[in-house]
């Protein structure tokens, strides 16, 4: 059972099952990275781009994924990237942040939630994905749990916990919701509500887990035996997932000091041995941290596994949102000792527990919990005049004795407005190109003894310019190569070898028409019968081109008068 050599990347998770595209995703996660986000367009998008480095594969990914994804994250624990990246722009409307449930708690549930259609017979097919993991970047040890399904005929109560949990994301958002998105999950809820899911290896029953909800109960942990695997512990929270007297426990050294004395008696707890790891399969730094969150019940000769999001703390079980999955089957296949028996692989990466002297955390915890109250306050970015950018809130900061709070946008650090707590938020960024108009907004919180925390708040643009994604990818396309990619991209040829024509000398109108197979202007009017819309983005791009000589030099020879063609087409179909 879970054999740790046994890896799985959430890249290959998310993969489409062949024949088939994603028609709608929902995922839900605690902590959001931005540049972790845009792994999941490279996971749907043509096969070719999937694993692409070229930036411009990677922006057509997320330019055609981005309004059939949606991202919820608890408010104030969006990541700042390390880098600026101008695809940043294209996840905004991907991304959801959500208030607490209530106060003191959390949204905690981590998963992904997927429909795909294939084109050749009609069918629609779901995949659920329930991780103890953040969309994070984070190398740590975690579990994965993949359910595939079918639509079924009528709504199935089993599958009820999902869909109260993703309408419930949906109601506590910060900011408003598009309506056609919220259309698109309310039609995905439905059909996760009917979905007739194909059971794990070894698996007799499956059962959902939905805490923190309006009618949502604790699961039942009663058995003679229990294994908890969790990085985060309270002494609340082990009685309440491990109520009996065999108990084995595997967390973090520094979580576990934590615990008042006493607490863990009676119990064999282990840590991960530092030293353990495994290579991932990039050739990038070794597996480390305990981030699982497991637990195995045995009872007689039956065992049942949870794995989700919820941690062994009081928090978890009284009153955060959280998800797990309940998977029954023989104590044989599923037991406890197939995770720390002897012969478990899962063993031989642990070390017992040795009590130390526990570190103070007190500091940057009170700045976390400013950071996720500011977070939670409504922001309007509001963009005017040449490019002024006002960000306000109708509410009023929280306050925190001696900590400075500043505002900077995101395309633009180093400019960093400072906040006034008691008072709403009003900060105003001008001077700006178009290209450093965006609705993230960094936070930063810093105290007198120089703890410093950040976050990404998500505002609600007013007066977004409604050609600014346009800029964007002229932006990135600088080059006729780059332009030539992105315009096979768009057509769906991916890294066919047509793709190098444009660097090809000895041009002229002719080679747009000379070509083995399909000519591009074959391409280009098969997609204005067939698939218009891609023709009218490639119009948007190549208008903006055209109006500077800059631009126009990035078009081979012979191309403005094919597009001129092209467009006259599609200006007579309209008509």
């Amino acid at each position: 059972m879970l054999p740790p050599d046994a890896r799985s990347l959430l890249l290959e998770a998310l993969r489409p099952p062949a024949g088939s595209t994603l028609s709608r995703a929902v995922a839900t996660t605690f902590t959001l990275d931005l540049e972790s986000l845009l792994i999941a367009p490279l996971a749907f998008a043509a096969h070719a781009a999937r694993d692409s480095a070229d930036p411009i594969a990677v922006l057509d990914s997320v330019r055609r994924c981005a309004d059939r994804i949606d991202v919820f994250c608890q408010a104030g624990h969006m990541t700042v990237p390390s880098i600026r990246s101008s695809l940043v722009a294209f996840v905004e409307r991907m991304v959801h942040p959500v208030g607490r449930p209530r106060p003191g708690r959390l949204f905690h549930p981590k998963l992904w939630l997927l429909r795909f259609d294939d084109a050749e017979t009609g069918t629609a097919s779901l995949r659920l994905l329930v991780l103890s993991r953040n969309l994070t970047a984070d190398r740590s040890w975690d579990t994965c749990l993949r359910l595939d399904g079918v639509i079924g005929s009528r709504p199935i109560a089993a599958n009820r916990p999902l869909f109260d949990l993703i309408q419930q994301a949906a109601g506590l958002a910060t900011n408003p919701i598009d309506p056609s998105r919220r259309a698109a999950i309310d039609a995905l809820c439905e059909d996760v509500h009917r979905a007739e899911w194909e059971y794990p290896e070894d698996v007799t029953d499956v059962a959902f887990h939905a805490m923190g909800l309006s009618r949502s109960t604790v699961p039942d942990f009663s058995g003679t035996r229990h294994l908890v695997v969790s990085p985060f512990c309270t002494e609340g929270g082990l009685k309440q997932c491990a109520p009996g007297q065999k108990t084995t426990v595997v967390g973090r050294q520094e979580e576990l000091d934590r615990l008042p004395d006493g607490a863990l008696d009676g119990m064999d707890v282990m840590v991960m041995d530092e030293l353990a790891g495994l290579s991932t399969e990039d050739g990038g730094d070794l597996l480390t941290g305990l981030h699982a969150k497991l637990y195995i019940v045995d009872y007689a000769q039956q065992a049942r596994v949870f794995v989700g999001s919820a941690n062994a703390t009081d928090a978890a079980y009284g009153g955060n949102v959280e998800l797990l999955v309940e998977l029954a089957g023989s104590r044989n296949r599923l037991g406890i000792d197939t995770m720390v028996g002897d012969a478990a692989p899962f063993k031989t990466l642990l070390e017992p527990y040795e009590r130390r002297e526990p570190l103070d955390n007190d500091a940057d915890q009170a700045l976390t919990d400013l950071l996720r109250d500011i977070a939670a306050i409504p922001l309007t970015a509001a963009v005017s005049g040449s490019y002024v950018e006002h960000v306000t809130s109708s509410d009023p900061m929280p306050v925190l004795d001696g900590v400075r709070v500043t505002a900077q946008l995101y395309t633009r650090r180093g400019v960093a407005l400072t906040l006034t707590g008691g008072q709403p938020v009003d900060a105003q960024f001008g001077g700006l190109p178009l290209l450093d108009v965006t609705p993230f907004v960094v936070i930063t919180a810093d105290d007198a003894k120089g703890n410093r925390q950040k976050t990404v708040v998500l505002a609600r643009m007013i007066g977004d310019p409604a050609d600014r994604l346009d800029h964007v990818l002229a932006h990135q396309i600088d080059t006729p190569e780059k332009f030539m990619r992105f315009l096979m991209l768009l057509l769906g040829l991916g890294d066919d070898p047509v793709a190098a024509m444009g660097a090809e000398k000895g041009g002229g109108a002719g080679m747009w028409l000379a070509r083995s197979g399909s000519g591009v202007l074959e391409l280009l009017l098969t997609a204005l019968a067939d698939r218009p819309a891609q023709i009218d983005d490639l119009g948007r791009l190549i208008e903006r081109l055209q109006a500077t000589e800059q631009g126009r030099s990035l078009m081979p020879p012979g191309f403005p008068e094919l597009w001129a063609t092209v467009k006259e087409a599609r200006r007579r179909v309209l008509a």
